[in-house]
Formats: C-alpha cells, structure tokens, sequence
C-alpha cells in the first residue's frame, strides 16, 4: 500500500509540475508577444494559461492592458476587474477599471472607483475633471450637440478609415485597405495592414465618392495619415512611422513612434519631403493640423516634459517661416491623459481627449483660441461622441458638413461618420428673422408677424421680441412671411427670397419697414355737471419725462381736438402728460402712459371724453381735477410725501383764484372710538391747513373740520370685517369750495 500511496503522489507531483510549465511557457511567449507590441499574440498566449489556472496579477494586468490598447472595450474591463480587486493593484489600474466601468454605462460604480484612485493620485487633474461625473454627464447629454444625427460615409470598408481631411472639395483619410499597389504588410500590434492615404470627391451634399490612393511618393509600406494641406495650398504636412532607408528605427524602448513630414508645392508638383524639425526617434510626434493663416502647427507628441500620456503641442512660425521650439499646451486643454488628433477652424481648435470628462474612451472637444490662450473645453456631446472611440473632426471651408473616426459599431475597425454641423431633427427645426426699422435698423419690437402659404392662409403668427427678432416653426409647405404695422408700412417676404436649410434652423434675411411716424390723437371734452359738450378747451400734452410740448390744440363745438404727435416709433413706451383748461373750470391733468402699437387714431381721453368741473360751490377740488386721495396712515396725522404732491396741486389752484375758499374736511375710518377719531380727524384737517398756509395761502381762505368716522364712504363701520385697503379709504381729506368771486382763469396757465 505505501509503494502505491507514493507512487500516486509522484505522479500527481509530475502533473502538477508539466501544468506547471506549461503556464509558465504561455507566460512567457505571452512576455515576449507583449514586448514587441503584437498585443494578439499576446492575448491568445495570456488567455490560454489563465484557463490553465495561471494566477499571476501582473501578466493579469498585461492581458487588461492589451484590451485597452486594443480598445476592447469588455475584456478590458473584465481582466482589469481582477487586477484592480487585488492587493497588488496600482492607481492606473484603478482608473482604468472606473473608465471601463463608466463606459459601459455603470456610472455609480464608476465614480466609487475613481473616488479610490483619487485618494491614490490626488494630484492628478482628471481627478477633478472626472468627479460627480454621473451628474455632470447627464448635464453633457442633457445639452444639444453640433449636430442631430450621425451616418455612415460612404468610404468605409471592412478595413480601417480614420482621421479625413478636407481641402477644397477633395477630402483625404487614411485606410488600411487594400488597393492597386498589391499586397499590404500586416501590423504585428492589430494584425491589420498598415494604413495608407486616400483619397476622393466631395460633393455638394456631403457624399464622398471616385476614391483611390493618393498618388506620388507619400504612401509607403509603414502607416501614412493624418494628412494636412495649407488653405492656399502650399504646403502639405502627414504621419508616418519613423523609418529611414526603408527600416524601422525604433526608440530605446523599442518602440517605433511616429513622425511629421513636410512637403511644399513647386512648378512641378509637391516637392521633396522633408522632416518635422522636432522629430525624434525617442518619442511620437503626429496628427499636424495647421492654422487657416499658417502661422501655428498644432500636433500631438508625448515627448518628456508634458502633463502624462500624450499631450498637445503648438509651434508659432517665426519671421523667417521657420517653426519656433513646440510649446506644450498646458491646462486645461492637456491631461494626465492622452490629448490627440488636434484640428483647427476658424478660431476653435478641435481635439480628442480621454482625459477630459466624456462619455467613453475618446471624446471630441473644443475650445476657441483667444490669442495664445484658450476658452472653455467643450465637449461635443452625443451623437459624435459616444461611448467608444471618437476623434479626428473635420469641416468643409464653410463649417456645414462634417466628418469624424470613430469605432463605434460599424462594418470595420474605425469607420468615417458624416454629419451636418448645427442640424435638428424636422420637427425641431426653426425659422427665425428679425424686424428693422428701414432708416436706421433700429429693432422693431412687439410687430405682429405672420407666416402664410402660398394661399395667403395664415400658418402662424408671433410677436417680435426686444431686438426684432422672431421664430415660427420650420413648416413642411412653402411659406412667406409678412408683417405690417396698423395704420403704417409692411413688409413681406417672399418664399423665393431665401433659402431653406435641409437639415437645420433657416435664418431668414433681415425684414426693414418705416417704423417712425406721426402719431394721431384726439381728446374729447364735456362739462363733467351737464354732461354737454365743451368747446374751446386748451388741449396739451407734454413728454412727462422731460416736459417737451408735444401737441396743443383747442376743442371744437362737438367737445373734440385732433392733431398729431410728430415722429413717434413703433413699439416704443409714450409717457404723456395731458392738460385741459378752460376759463370758469377746473383744470385738470391726467397721465397718459401707453406704448405705441398702432399709428391708428389714439384717444387721449378715452372713447367716453373727460369732464371738466365748473368752479362752483360744493365741487371737491381734488376730484374735480383727478387728484390722487390724500391719504393718512394708520392712527397719524402728518402729511405722507405722496400726500404733499397732491397738495402742492391744491395750493396752485389757489394761488391762481385768490376769491376760492374751501373747506378742508378730514375723515378717519371706524376703528378706535368716536371720540378718539374726531379729536385725530380734527389734527389731521389742521395738519393739511398748515400745510397749505406754509404754502402761502391765506389762512381765512381756509376752513379745516374733522368729521371723524361720520361720513364712511363705504360699509367699514364698527366690528366690520373689512381690508386695510378698504379702511384706507375713509383715511381721507376733502377740499370743498365754499365760494368764489369771478372764478375764471382768465389767462392764465396752470403749469402742471
């Protein structure tokens, strides 16, 4: 039994060591796969001895890492789910496990993790970037895009197309594709061949066709892209892999990186090319994107110095049209992460980033270029950028169509995706103008526009805001649009007279009518006792701001005066004082505040008129002449500011009839007792007295009574449930005339 018993345990012992080995060998292949970047022969080696129970975290985090680069976006996440879970994790782990975890949609997860990574490498910037990103995500998608829809290019193949560029209308990318040359040499890092330029015709409408390779000397059996030319054609700038004489040159770590080209344009054609300057075979130096005036060149490089990753750098053209020493674009454009694949329109510079905030893997971003600095990054949004790999933007001259790479799920690897800058989907889609004034361009605001089919039927109607402008919704028939000032100009424009956009919000051309004229009024007087008509009133309104004189005129025998107020504006805010006299009246002024929206006849005093009072006994002054109450607080008897206006008014009236006398009357309201509100009626009335004495009135002119709570003018008596606004108007003062001798104003003017 005991021969057999270790005879057993040998055998074990062998398997276990055969097993043994044979992990030890596929870890090994797997090392050497690994380190010559053929990261597919390295997983296959990887995987097969983790399924022979191979339980090594660091060839673990090698397998994870050959995903990542590979942008394998699941397995990647799975192999980096056990490395980060380990006690031999390092913070890149950890990062790239809450990425993968973000990207795949998992986002409270993802931000616990990045949390942990940020105890590791607080000082890592995308720490910052990347906090509450579930939130600040949800803000990103929440925003509108560039653009309302995305689509397949027609140039893609099976095969790699990435990073286009567009001159004129000859649109260049690189593919991996074959093509007349032959057979293609095959990368050991993807088993994919190596890229090459091509290129095609770009038409009105975005297709892409009559595509082939780029001719001359360019293309070689190394990847060729990121190919750029000058806007006026001189130069032309590209990537390649770094290799002289036809071989490889590969850097210490036995890398081979990537370099810049440059070529210029003869009689003859593009001539010799001729290396970036700052080229180097120890680091990456690509994706060249130029400046519409050629005095910058944005690239991409991971040379020593910068932020971590790869980074973005810009070289000015100095006096000679040499490049200066590449400056390395800092924060918070760059990041520990990898920043790629710059391009410029216009004064924004366009980039990917994977360590900006983003939805996945590669994002696009962008930022306007003020000077030498730079604004706010933006990020895209969806539907550009997704939760894969996005980069490599272009535009056409006049920034409407536009291309980008991503490897989202498509026919090949990376794809070419078209879309419409600033495009909506139909039923978001808007018209929108504006409304001027035919002189000086001024806004028209608060216009009535219609939009009408062919028809003349109305569609839809709005009102111009505060600058003029106005928005209908796109509709799906021809449309003009019209807009006509009651009682003025119009305007219409027609549906040939401006272009509709296929795709997003059509800005009309600017409408102009004759928004200033002369604005028509009318006042209509009566004798406010006999209801009779009055003629010969004096009618004059002034600009109650400034006091200008605006309009005078006298009232006929039907009680009525016409004229009109010169050079008023459509839409503008009048504010008027308007005063009527007439000898043997009292005058009276009132407020006109209005805006103007019509240059139809305008009654200053309403359809009804406005009655004048006669001086006589018994009239209330201050009714009589539109007086504003004068009110008293609560238990008080001093004169409130606003109370002292109104008896400003008072006290002129009798400045200018020195034969008026009037009784001052004062009221309280019911509460308190009866006693208590004749003795405060009573301070009240002599209060105003003083007032109007201190005014230079005659004191014997001047009756003042306190008439308590005994002539309510409303059924707020005692124990009444009644509103501080009701018992407010008991908290009044009165001013009766009690005679008069020749009481007419003969002459004179109240200047109100």
């Amino acid at each position: 039994m005991n021969l057999r018993h270790n005879l057993l345990l040998s055998v074990l012992l062998i398997l276990v060591f055969v097993k043994a080995q044979g992990q030890q060998a596929l870890l090994s292949s797997g090392d050497k796969s690994y380190a010559e970047l053929s990261y597919i022969e390295a997983i296959e080696a990887y995987e097969q001895a983790f399924r022979k129970n191979a339980s090594s975290i660091p060839h673990a985090r090698r397998l994870a890492d050959c995903y990542w680069t590979l942008r394998d976006t699941k397995n990647a996440e799975r192999w980096y789910a056990i490395v980060a879970a380990s006690s031999q994790a390092e913070p890149e782990d950890i990062y790239r496990y809450a990425e993968l975890l973000r990207i795949t949609g998992q986002f409270a997860a993802s931000d616990l993790w990045m949390k942990r990574y940020a105890k590791l490498a607080p000082k890592d910037s995308r720490v910052e970037l990347k906090e509450n990103a579930t939130e600040r995500l949800g803000e990103i998608m929440g925003s509108d895009g560039i653009t309302h829809k995305v689509v397949l290019a027609e140039m893609n193949t099976e095969f790699s197309e990435i990073c286009p560029f567009i001159h004129g209308d000859t649109i260049i990318f690189a593919s991996s594709r074959v093509h007349q040359f032959g057979s293609r040499d095959v990368h050991s890092l993807n088993n994919q061949p190596f890229l090459d330029l091509f290129q095609g015709v770009l038409s009105r409408d975005g297709k892409v066709g009559q595509i082939k390779a780029l001719q001359g000397t360019i293309n070689t059996k190394y990847h060729e892209s990121n190919l750029v030319i000058a806007t006026d054609g001189t130069e032309l700038y590209f990537t390649r892999n770094n290799y002289h004489d036809g071989r490889k040159v590969l850097g210490e770590d036995g890398v081979n990186n990537l370099e810049i080209f440059m070529l210029e344009r003869t009689a003859q054609g593009w001539g010799k090319e001729v290396p970036f300057p700052y080229n180097s075979p120890a680091y990456s130096v690509g994706h060249p994107s130029l400046t519409y005036d050629q005095s910058r060149l944005y690239f991409t490089s991971n040379m020593p110095g910068g932020l971590g990753g790869k980074d973005l750098y810009v070289c000015y053209r100095d006096v000679n049209g040499s490049w200066g020493e590449p400056q390395n674009l800092g924060a918070p454009i760059n990041t520990e992460g990898d920043e790629m694949f710059p391009y410029v329109f216009q004064n924004t510079l366009y980039f990917a980033s994977d360590g900006q905030l983003g939805l996945g893997g590669l994002d696009i971003f962008r930022c306007t270029i003020r000077g030498k600095g730079y604004g706010v990054v933006q990020n895209l949004s969806a539907p550009v950028n997704s939760t894969a790999d996005d980069f490599g933007i272009c535009l056409d001259a006049n920034g409407h169509h536009g291309f980008f790479t991503s490897d989202r799920d498509a026919v090949g690897d990376e794809n070419i995706y078209h879309f419409v800058m600033n495009s909506k989907g139909a039923d978001e889609r808007k018209w929108s103008g504006r409304v001027l004034d035919a002189v000086d361009a001024r806004a028209i605001p608060h216009l009535t526009v219609r939009l009408l089919d062919m028809d003349r039927n109305e569609i839809a109607r709005t009102v111009t805001g505060p600058n003029g402008e106005f928005e209908f919704p796109a509709p799906n028939v021809p449309a003009s649009i019209s807009a006509r000032i009651p009682g003025g100009a119009g305007a219409v424009l027609a549906a040939n007279e401006f272009e509709i956009s296929s795709f997003g919000n059509t800005d009309l051309p600017d409408m102009y009518i004759n928004s200033v004229m002369d604005l028509p009024v009318n006042a209509i007087l009566r004798d406010a006792l006999t209801d009779e008509w009055l003629d010969g009133v004096a009618v004059t309104v002034k600009d109650a701001r400034d006091g200008t004189l605006l309009f005078h005129g006298i009232t006929d025998d039907q009680g009525i005066t016409q004229g009109e107020i010169p050079d008023r504006r459509f839409g503008e805010e009048v504010n008027l004082q308007v005063s009527f006299q007439k000898s043997g009246y009292l005058t009276k002024t009132i407020n006109v505040d209005t805006r103007v929206l019509m240059f139809l006849e305008h009654a200053l005093t309403g359809p009804e008129g406005a009655g004048l009072s006669p001086i006589s006994a018994g009239i209330d002054i201050a009714q009589a002449m539109n007086l504003r109450p004068i009110y008293f607080d609560f238990r008080d008897h001093r004169i409130r500011s606003d109370a002292a206006g109104e008896l400003d008014l008072v006290a002129q009236v009798l400045r200018l009839d020195p034969s008026i006398h009037i009784e001052l009357r004062s009221h309280t309201d019911s509460r308190a007792s009866i006693e208590y509100n004749d003795a405060l009626s009573e301070r009240r009335a002599q209060s105003s007295r003083q007032y109007l004495v201190a005014q230079g009135i005659a004191a014997d002119r001047i009756i003042a009574k306190g008439f308590g709570e005994r002539q309510l003018v409303n059924q707020c008596t005692d124990n009444a449930e009644c509103s501080e606004e009701e018992h407010q108007m008991n908290r009044r003062t009165e001013f009766i005339i009690t005679g008069c001798k020749d009481c007419g104003l003969v002459g004179q003017q109240l200047k109100l």
